[in-house]
């Protein structure tokens, strides 16, 4: 690589060198702030969602999105000095070593691992709450320690609570319960019991599974007199299985902190393995995305079954904001019904939180989340609770048309942008609406598509509060069963 200079155009790398990059880049998707952060000559970002899309779409064809990434940018003249510019910005040292062994960052950060942890625990993670580690010694009594998370000045600004049980291959042991707070801690042979040995089969064929995604696989399990959802957690492609730990004890933390009709409650946790598994209260309707496809050729929701669903949904989305935390992966998958179809916000693995009162914006280098449903300063990196109000836009329009929020066969593939066609007026709001559905009257749709409207606008300060979006939905459920 001597013969590479900041004026070397990206176009002209080796392929060598391309994949070197890629193999530190690819993982996490780490590329994805590296593209968010190309810009235009004019200032503007170079890249958009459906970029995204494209470039994530070549995992599934065996290519690197890093490299695919670097051969449409190297069509615009860009130079490796533009690239390093980016790498250094997003702390990627051993990315500039590849290209520029000599470059004095190089030796300045010499062995640098970048995560996103590498902010100050105090911009990062605000607020403060106390950690705890339970463990069990060999007699299986638990034991507190605390376990402080320190910032750059070494002083303890927040504690997180761990849970970690004895090895479920010392054989079975009884499960742990907080009377106070109603939680259990299993162990790994209770889960394996309580799911018929985790049976892979479907429901409708006798087995216990219930659904799967990147996570892992939902399995229905029994608690004594009653069904329980247990989520057996996977590590997503390129994530190890630290990353899948931190993930999980977020995901616990936060459901335990919280408790409001429009959450998802959990009821328990296994930590023995891997795998790591979380018990939650089962939602027998599924969820949303999957009662708007009908799956298993259940009925089409009706209107006011959808009003009644986007009020839940709004309150526990207002329940979260209000306690300051910030979801970061609002979807229809993540918005569980039970019988009544009262919803349930769930999935806070990559939920953070802000100061106590406050939802500020914070910065991360990983970006996260469901493109489909991103907003335009998630994909920058921006963490704020205007996003999720954004995702909650994309939701309204999936429960209006009752399509899914992506599909590659249709034209436009992102539901996103069909509100383009809606506004231009090359489709009506009546072509749009899913005509499965009963009940309903124009202006009703009008209603909630301007809440829909609202919630996409491109710039997060003009969209409303999730609050303001509530007392909208609220409004025009009561109008729906008043009539």
């Amino acid at each position: 690589m001597s013969d590479v200079t900041p004026n070397t155009p990206v176009r002209k790398l080796r392929y060598s060198a391309l994949r070197a990059l890629a193999d530190l880049l690819d993982p996490q998707d780490t590329w994805r702030s590296i593209m968010a952060d190309i810009s235009r000559p004019c200032g503007e970002p170079r890249y958009t969602q459906m970029h995204m899309r494209r470039f994530e779409a070549c995992v599934l064809q065996g290519k690197s999105p890093t490299m695919e990434l670097l051969f449409d940018w190297g069509t615009s003249d860009c130079t490796v000095g533009d690239l390093v510019e980016i790498l250094i910005r997003h702390q990627l040292f051993a990315a500039v070593t590849v290209l520029l062994p000599d470059h004095s960052v190089c030796h300045t950060h010499t062995g640098s691992v970048w995560c996103e942890e590498a902010a100050p625990a105090s911009a990062v993670c605000l607020q403060a709450c106390e950690i705890t580690q339970t463990v069990e010694d060999n007699s299986n009594k638990p034991q507190k320690i605390s376990k402080p998370v320190e910032d750059d000045s070494n002083k303890p600004v927040q504690e997180q609570e761990l849970f970690v049980e004895p090895d479920s291959s010392s054989g079975a042991q009884e499960s742990s319960w907080d009377s106070s707070q109603g939680f259990h801690t299993f162990s790994l042979h209770e889960l394996t019991a309580m799911t018929q040995h985790w049976d892979e089969r479907p429901l409708s064929d006798g087995g216990c599974r219930l659904g799967s995604g990147g996570f892992g696989v939902v399995f229905r399990g029994r608690m004594g007199d009653k069904h329980v959802a247990v989520k057996k957690l996977n590590p997503l492609d390129g994530s190890s299985y630290e990353d899948l730990r931190k993930q999980f004890n977020q995901e616990i933390q936060t459901l335990r902190s919280l408790s409001h009709e429009n959450v998802l409650r959990v009821l328990g946790c296994s930590c023995s393995g891997p795998p790591l598994c979380v018990v939650f209260e089962l939602m027998v309707n599924g969820s949303l995305l999957e009662r708007l496809a009908c799956a298993e050729h259940t009925p089409a929701l009706t209107w006011r079954n959808r009003c009644w669903i986007t009020v839940g949904a709004a309150r526990g989305l207002s329940y979260l904001h209000t306690h300051a935390h910030i979801h970061r992966d609002v979807k229809s998958a993540n918005i569980l019904l039970d019988e009544g179809f009262v919803a349930k916000i769930s999935d806070f693995g990559l939920t953070r939180s802000a100061a106590a009162g406050s939802l500020m914006t914070l910065q991360t280098e990983r970006i996260v989340g469901t493109t489909a449903y991103m907003a335009p300063e998630a994909l920058r990196g921006e963490i704020t609770a205007k996003s999720d109000v954004f995702s909650f836009g994309v939701v309204l329009l999936e429960v209006l048309s009752g399509l899914p929020p992506v599909d590659e066969s249709r034209d436009p593939a992102l539901l996103l942008e069909m509100k383009d066609d809606l506004d231009d007026e090359d489709l009506s709001l009546l072509d749009f609406t899913d005509r499965r559905m009963q009940d309903w009257r124009t202006e009703e749709l009008q209603i909630m598509y301007e809440a829909a409207s609202q919630c996409l606008c491109q710039k997060k300060n003009k969209r409303p509060a999730i609050a303001q979006v509530l007392s909208v939905l609220e409004d025009l459920h009561q109008k729906v069963i008043s009539r």
